[in-house]
């Protein structure tokens, strides 16, 4: 199969995961970016919402004890596309600061043919897609595509109207085998 080399770039846009940013989410698909080069625009989107040391204490202790072995010990601001305020019920706060956020970049950077989401990251794309869908945010048009890695379903009551019609946009759900944070 041969690829036509004067198909445009399709571009994606790429939604962190928890405590991450544009840069970390970059680096840790470098890969994925470096063989894409030539065929995918990817575009990082930081989260707005700044995390406080009790957001996120011991959620991200593989990727601190790596840091610290690796002899990185820069401090960075950590992220989140929401917090949680309560667990039982789940209550979060923040995700309207995000949307607002990427509402935006869907405007000033826009249009884009696909989403890509990690982790939070991942819900975050799948709220984006369902309120296209469902006209609630009408600056963009749908996705043609979304990859949701370790996704997860967001169980605050006030979100549910976001899952009451399964997505239309063509999807790829992406678990670990050993993926302790993520039950499907």
């Amino acid at each position: 199969m041969s690829i036509d080399a004067s198909a445009k770039k399709l571009r994606v846009l790429c939604l962190h995961g928890y405590e991450q940013d544009a840069t970390v989410f970059r680096v840790k698909i470098k890969h994925l970016v470096s063989e894409m080069a030539g065929h995918v625009d990817f575009v990082f989107a930081t989260a707005p919402n700044i995390l406080r040391p009790f957001d996120y204490s011991g959620m991200d202790s593989l990727a601190q004890q790596s840091l610290i072995q690796s002899g990185n010990t820069i401090s960075r601001v950590r992220r989140g596309w929401y917090t949680q305020l309560s667990a039982t019920p789940e209550i979060v706060q923040g995700l309207e600061n995000s949307i607002a956020y990427l509402q935006g970049m869907l405007e000033e950077l826009g249009p884009f043919d696909g989403i890509f989401g990690f982790s939070q990251g991942a819900l975050m794309a799948a709220v984006m897609c369902s309120l296209i869908e469902n006209n609630v945010y009408t600056g963009h048009p749908p996705f043609k595509f979304g990859v949701f890695a370790s996704g997860y379903k967001l169980n605050d009551e006030k979100w549910s109207w976001v899952y009451d019609k399964p997505l239309k946009t063509p999807s790829l759900h992406v678990y670990g085998v050993v993926d302790s944070m993520i039950h499907i």
